[in-house]
Formats: structure tokens, sequence, C-alpha cells
């Protein structure tokens, strides 16, 4: 239920006495948990569906500095996320091969072992599919579900998933070597 409560339009969900907002006003797309799950070798392909572009054009009136200013704020969580992820994917691979240099008898120390314990032993694939405004699009699509406009962003993001799954650099991918690589394949 809190998942539709946005400020301002919709009030918090009160639960046993508790306020909750929308869980994307602390982190739109919770890419770390979904990494911390990983087990084993097996590599992870992961579809982070991101309701507001980070990027965007420099807005000319007062409405659309209300809309890239939501845009921004929800979307800024997402790019930082996945950019710490990336990071840590990319420092947990070097620990892997600094400690594969260590002599045996070095492989066992606690620090080595905290280093290789840190982190997603596997490699990560990363398809961003992120709504970008159209011409009809305005400062209150965080709260705005007509018929007509759930219907337009359900076929935006049909077509986007299509686009991205028949893009050769999506159907030719082979899994990371450094850990983790992320796809944005209807960049427009």
């Amino acid at each position: 239920m809190a998942s539709g409560a946005l400020p301002p339009g919709f009030p918090p969900v009160v639960i046993d006495g508790q306020s909750y907002w929308d869980g994307g006003l602390v982190s739109n797309t919770p890419l770390q948990y979904v990494i911390d799950e990983a087990h084993g070798d097996k590599s992870l392909c992961i579809f982070q569906v991101d309701l507001f572009p980070a990027r965007g054009m420099i807005p000319k009136t007062i409405l659309e500095a209300a809309e890239r200013e939501k845009e921004i704020r929800f979307s800024s969580r997402t790019r930082f996320n996945t950019t710490a992820a990336q990071e840590l994917q990319r420092l947990n691979k070097a620990a892997q091969r600094l400690v594969a240099k260590l002599p045996e008898s070095l492989r066992d120390d606690a620090d080595a072992k905290i280093l290789l314990e840190n982190g997603c032993q596997t490699a990560v694939t990363v398809m961003h599919l992120i709504n970008r405004p159209n011409e009809i699009d305005s400062q209150s699509k965080d709260y705005e579900f007509s018929r007509l406009s759930v219907e337009e962003h359900w076929e935006a993001g049909r077509k986007d998933v299509e686009q991205s799954l028949a893009h050769p650099d999506w159907l030719n991918r082979k899994p990371p070597q450094n850990g983790m690589k992320t796809f944005d394949l209807t960049k427009k």
C-alpha cells in the first residue's frame, strides 16, 4: 500500500502506528540488495527499471523546472547505487586477483579473507530500462495515473524492452570479466 503513497499527491500510509511513504523516495531501484543475495559463481542478469531519467533537457519554464527537479530527485539515487555497485564489483575482482598472487601461506590471512568475503563473487550484468519523457509528460507524472497515461507508459516500456533485447550489444554480450557491466540501449 505504501508504494502508492507519494508526496504531495498522496499521504503516507499508516501501519501499526508508523507512517510510510513509497520506498522509491529512499531507493527507487534497490540494486545492491539483489547483488547481496547472490550466491556461488553463477552470473547475475538484472533488469533495472528507472521511472525517471537522470539526464534531461535544461528547463525553460517553471513547470519544466518542477518536472526536471522530480526526475533528478528520483533518479539520482538509482545512478548513485549503480555506480557504487559497479565500483564495489571492480574492487572485489581486484582483491580476488591480489589474493591469488599471494604465497599460499598468506592466503588464509584474516585480512585476505575479509577482502574476499566482501562483495559479490559473480559476474553481474545490468540492463537499464529508463522511462524517458515524451512531449506530453509533465511535472505531475509521479501522481497522474489516468488510464490513458498508464497505457501510453506501458506501450513505451514495451517498445523499450523490445528495442533493448534486440540490440546487437545485448545479443552479443558476454559475462563481464571485471565484475559488472551495464547496458542502456534506449538512449535517445
